[in-house]
């Protein structure tokens, strides 16, 4: 799994950073807005972050499956 983020579109509705907190930011820690810790994150941390992209309201969050 590859994930990458548009900072562009975030709106800073910290789902990805409280849904998948091991892959993305915790959003207080920079104003809301998304910042990626892990963009090939392990096997484990795959449906957290699957989750947090299908919550992303903005669709800021983009998944590549290697899987």
């Amino acid at each position: 799994m590859k994930v990458t983020v548009n900072q562009v579109t975030c709106i800073a509705s910290e789902n990805c950073g409280a849904t998948a907190p091991n892959v993305f930011s915790n959003p207080d820690e920079n104003d809301g807005f998304v910042e990626l810790l892990d963009a090939n994150p392990p096997v484990s941390e795959w449906d957290a972050t699957r989750l947090a992209a299908a919550l992303c309201p903005s669709a800021s969050i983009h998944i590549e499956d290697g899987s």
